[in-house]
């Protein structure tokens, strides 16, 4: 293993940063904590993330293989250390301010809520637990958007109105709905035909509404209010809105207590 190490590019470029420093200083460089264990909580731990990968316990080959890359790992790590490799490097900075991030909101991430804490929210904003309100509607599709298509859109519509009937140009839409959520009239319109589609009265032939496709003629026969929530049937979206909350909290909460041991001066450039 220690010929394996002494041909990797790495360690060679570390000897020859600790021997600048060495030169440079006049003085033998601190070798600092130079043991390394590898007891069976460390081959345990590799044990287990094995296991979680290929549901299997690892061969001995491969255990002696995760021990010489710990081995390896500590070695690098301990050298680069040694050497301030990891000073003023952003990707290293970035790294370990996320792993501080997931310390602080471990215990928030694994917390479980209470139904008083979930209906609360569900209390404080109920429109946004709700379901959408449903429409009934029929559709004549014209065509593309074009001004002819609007001009002969008039008529039409006049001729709905009188109760003549109005032949629909071949489309891959359903020509009625009923009961459908706002959320499944734009995934076949549109958005924009879904928001044109309240403004609407209801009982008559209204248009033209443009589309994703083109044009459409469009009456609405109901519309349902939306349904009051109830922690039954929104646990999971009120439940994953607490916790972003709650994992939010824990993180603003350390940063500022971390922050609170520092003097912070900030010099702008003139």
């Amino acid at each position: 293993m220690t010929r394996a190490l002494l041909r990797e590019p790495l360690v060679h470029f570390l000897i020859a940063g600790a021997m600048v420093f060495w030169l440079l200083s006049g003085r033998a460089p601190d070798l600092g904590e130079r043991r390394i264990v590898v007891d069976k909580v460390v081959v345990g731990a590799m044990v287990e993330r094995f296991y979680g990968s290929f549901h299997r316990l690892p061969t001995p080959d491969e255990t002696d293989g995760m021990i010489r890359d710990y081995v390896a790992d500590q070695v690098y790590y301990r050298e680069a250390l040694r050497l301030g490799l990891d000073k003023d490097d952003e990707v290293v900075i970035r790294r370990m301010r996320r792993k501080l991030e997931s310390v602080a909101v471990a215990d928030a991430e694994s917390a479980e809520p209470s139904d008083n804490a979930l209906q609360v929210l569900i209390d404080k904003d109920p429109a946004r637990y709700s379901e959408d309100p449903r429409t009934s509607f029929e559709q004549i599709y014209l065509g593309a958007d074009t001004p002819e298509t609007r001009a002969r859109a008039n008529t039409e519509l006049a001729d709905l109105r009188t109760g003549k009937p109005v032949p629909s140009v071949p489309a891959p839409l359903p020509a009625k709905l009923d009961g459908a959520p706002a959320s499944d009239i734009s995934g076949l319109f549109g958005d924009e035909f879904t928001l044109a589609l309240k403004d609407q009265p209801t009982g008559q032939w209204q248009g033209p509404i443009a589309s994703g496709l083109g044009l459409h003629l469009v009456k609405i026969s109901a519309r349902a209010a939306p349904i009051k929530p109830s922690l039954t049937t929104v646990r999971q979206r009120v439940t994953n809105d607490w916790r972003a909350a709650a994992i939010a909290r824990a993180q603003a909460d350390a940063y500022k207590t971390m922050l609170g041991r520092y003097d912070v001066k900030i010099e702008l450039p003139k």
